[in-house]
């Protein structure tokens, strides 16, 4: 389990800072922040099997006249301990491939656009922030009307700041950043107009 670097009272303030945005202009913002964006059993899964065939073949190596069926039970406790063991989030890093996590947490991000109903404001108006933390990976996505406007290098500056701020471990920090950032720049392509309706909750989504 992945021990999330945003409390509740962080989230609270996240909140509020969403609201902020939300009121001076037509955009709206879903902040996400999850403990991971898969459970990568696969890595786990054959470095445990490379642990416990080694154990088993150190167990017949020094201990020959024991009876070679032990050896199966080494390999099982060992590959158990293992795959445990690689759980914990910090170790459960070391074994990602970087494509590999960048590409599942896209796919984590899109997937939760759409079950978020994202796509659907009536302005086409809304921005997803999400955080991945094990991968300490972000995605922002921008629904067109206001990503043909701010533009890839717009989210990409965004990104950087909020990943830098995730590995210094202040979460909180980095989104309260980032929502003041973009605040502007949201006012100016999706004006607030009189009749404005918040259609998406404010509240953090967690994992």
């Amino acid at each position: 389990m992945v021990r999330s670097l945003l409390s509740e009272a962080d989230a609270r303030q996240v909140e509020a800072a969403v609201a902020r945005v939300e009121a001076q202009s037509a955009a709206e913002v879903v902040v996400a922040v999850l403990p991971q964006s898969h459970e990568y059993w696969q890595p786990r899964a054959l470095a445990s099997l490379a642990w416990a065939l080694a154990a088993g073949f150190a167990f017949l190596h020094f201990e020959p006249w024991r009876d070679p069926a032990l050896s199966l039970v080494v390999e099982v406790l060992v590959g158990g301990f293992t795959y445990a063991l690689l759980g914990v989030p910090a170790l459960k890093r070391l074994l990602l491939r970087g494509d590999a996590a960048t590409a599942a947490v896209r796919a984590r991000a899109f997937q939760l656009f759409a079950e978020r109903g994202l796509y659907a404001t009536s302005g086409r108006t809304a921005l997803l922030i999400f955080v991945s933390e094990l991968e300490h990976r972000v995605v922002l996505l921008g629904d067109h009307g206001i990503h043909a406007e701010l533009g890839q290098t717009g989210w990409d500056n965004e990104v950087a700041l909020l990943v830098r701020h995730i590995r210094e471990g202040k979460l909180r920090e980095g989104l309260l950043a980032v929502l003041a950032d973009l605040a502007p720049h949201l006012a100016r392509v999706a004006p607030r107009a009189v009749d404005d309706v918040n259609e998406l909750p404010d509240g953090v989504v967690r994992g």
